[in-house]
């Protein structure tokens, strides 16, 4: 896969991570209400030419709609009820505490353009800084990889970093579910810094993945050379490290393994 470095971080990007994070942009401008070109230009950043191509893109595959010169997001309605009809279904389950955290999790996946509104949610304040942040000396990415999995559904994995040390600067779904947008979701204001809580879910009747892949891949930005790498982490209060395959219209939890998930430097 073609890759290109950004002119303003230096950091690589894989050129189809860059049209969803475009992709993601759009659909967001346009989910509560309809934008001419020249807003989403604005808002976007993109050229006029990446816009055109990202905006024919998703217009062919029904996800925007041209209406007077106006774009806007077509099937919000359509979202947010498959998010609440999966949600209602697990209700039979909902005596089991993971399942319980984690359904709180799909409905606000569900039910926000991004996951945005679930960081805000669980989010403890902090008070204003006043410190100038570090210098970033460099970028690594990890792959967060799943092993030997059967018909997995549903996951959050919860990864822990040291913040004085890294900063998380993008993290994107991996190939393994071929999930994207509004299906997978990640938040580092969960609780205090150092923490990452990345997750995505299949919706209604779709079969669960089975084998070896990655999940989600992380880049991140250093500020000193001798950095503790990042390390998934135990129960953090609400959030957890939950795998789930789907049982009619429950979610039935995967017993997870020393080696069936792993962090992966990536070169």
């Amino acid at each position: 896969m073609p890759e290109i470095t950004c002119p303003d971080c230096g950091l690589t990007i894989n050129l189809e991570n860059r049209r969803r994070t475009d992709f993601n942009l759009i659909k967001s401008a346009t989910e509560k209400r309809a934008r001419t070109f020249t807003e989403l230009l604005h808002i976007t950043k993109l050229s006029r030419k990446t816009l055109s191509l990202r905006l024919r893109a998703l217009r062919e595959n029904g996800t925007i709609v041209k209406n007077n010169g106006l774009y806007m997001l077509n099937g919000t309605s359509h979202i947010e009820s498959n998010g609440k009809d999966l949600v209602r279904g697990f209700s039979r389950a909902f005596r089991d505490r993971r399942i319980r955290n984690f359904a709180w999790v799909l409905m606000f996946l569900s039910l926000s353009a991004s996951g945005y509104a679930m960081a805000l949610f669980f989010a403890t304040p902090k008070p204003a800084q006043t410190h100038t942040e570090p210098t970033i000396i460099g970028y690594s990415t990890l792959a967060l990889e799943i092993n030997n999995i059967e018909d997995l559904y549903a996951w959050q994995v919860v990864i822990a970093f040291n913040a004085d040390e890294l900063k998380i600067l993008q993290v994107s779904p991996g190939d393994f579910m071929a999930i994207d947008y509004p299906l997978f979701v990640n938040a580092t204001d969960i609780g205090g810094d150092g923490l990452l809580m990345v997750g995505g879910t299949l919706l209604a009747d779709m079969a669960g993945i089975s084998g070896n892949g990655t999940l989600a891949t992380i880049v991140l930005g250093y500020y000193v050379a001798d950095y503790k790498p990042p390390e998934i982490a135990q129960e953090q209060g609400a959030f957890e490290n939950l795998l789930f395959r789907k049982n009619d219209a429950s979610l039935v939890p995967i017993p997870i393994g020393e080696q069936t998930l792993a962090l992966r430097p990536l070169a």
